[in-house]
Parts: C-alpha cells; structure tokens; sequence
C-alpha cells in the first residue's frame, strides 16, 4: 500500500501538490481505494472518496512502531558529487532521525562551493520519499552545515566516531549502542 506524509484536517488528509501529482498520475489510483497517509508521526489508513478533486477520507489510526528507540544523529563531512544524496537515502531507510553536514578543511568538498539552502531543500525531498519507501512515521530533520569546530555543540547522550583504518574489534560501539536506554540519543561522526 502506497504511503505519504500529509495533513489531517477535519478527517480528511490533504498531500502536498507533487504527492497528490504522484499518487493520481504515477500511481493511477482509483475512488475507494485504500492508501496509508502520515501525520503526527502517527500512521492512518485513508480512502479515496474523489478523484477530481482529490478527497481522501481518513478511516481510522493504525497502530504502528517502526521508528527506532533512539535517536540517531548522523554527522558527515562534506563529500563530492551526489554521493550525499545516497547517504541521505540509506540514512533515512535505516532510520536515523537527524542528519547534520560538517565542513572540514579535509573534505573535498568545501562548504563555500556548496550551496546549502539549495541542496537542503534536495536532500529533504530525497529523506521524504526514502521515509515513505520504507514505512517510516518519520523524516530526518535536514536543516544544519556545521563547520568542523562546531561538532561540540551537538547535543548527545552518546558520540562517537567511526574512524578509517581502525583496528580491533568494534566491541566498543557494541557496547554503546547495545547499553543505550529507550529515548537516549546517539551521535555518529562519519566521513
């Protein structure tokens, strides 16, 4: 079943203009049929009662728990070409719940040539549909390029780094994750 993260009013759902384009013209759905619609962080089932114009009633709340425990923090460099793109993805399908960018004087990116509020506006396109793709009642919040000397403002129960070239085994973050109590968050510094 086809699932989108809308608003409820009045118990009716209402998609944004590009969803509403995707699920009657992509999808070809049709009157009464059932789709999952997103609010709150809360999943409802909802049914079509119009097509032109759109009218999707919302029939009831299901019950749903796919979201992690924890808060997940994704923290990354900058990197080159659309590979951010994919990390957003595969972040978003894992079920982080924030991801924030770091300029470093490393990476090979810089932050001068990288037009945040432009690639923000992308990269949370691309979390929305990676949310909706895996049934997520969430999407990471995108909203922050930090610059490397920054890092010690996150705010975090745990933080960790995962470094290149490490040696040993990972019986350490093992640990951590595994000893983290429900609600506590995590931040991860990759790149």
């Amino acid at each position: 079943m086809q699932r989108y993260f809308a608003s409820i009013r009045n118990n009716f759902a209402y998609l944004s203009k590009e969803d509403e384009h995707h699920l009657l013209n992509v999808m070809r759905a049709n009157k009464n049929e059932d789709i999952e619609i997103v609010f709150d962080n809360k999943l409802y089932l909802g049914r079509i009662n119009e097509l032109k114009p759109l009218s999707i009633k919302v029939v009831e709340e299901i019950k749903s728990e796919v979201e992690l425990p924890n808060k997940i923090i994704l923290i990354i460099c900058l990197l080159k070409g659309e590979k951010l793109d994919l990390v957003v993805q595969k972040a978003t399908e894992l079920g982080v719940s924030e991801i924030v960018f770091v300029a470093s004087k490393r990476a090979i990116s810089k932050a001068k040539d990288f037009n945040f509020s432009h690639k923000c506006e992308r990269y949370n396109k691309i979390a929305k549909e990676a949310a909706q793709q895996s049934h997520r009642l969430s999407v990471p919040v995108i909203n922050r390029l930090i610059d490397f000397n920054e890092l010690g403002e996150i705010v975090a129960d745990e933080k960790m780094i995962a470094k290149e070239k490490e040696d040993g085994k990972t019986e350490n973050m093992i640990n951590i994750v595994s000893n983290l109590s429900k609600n506590e968050s995590l931040a991860i510094l990759i790149g």
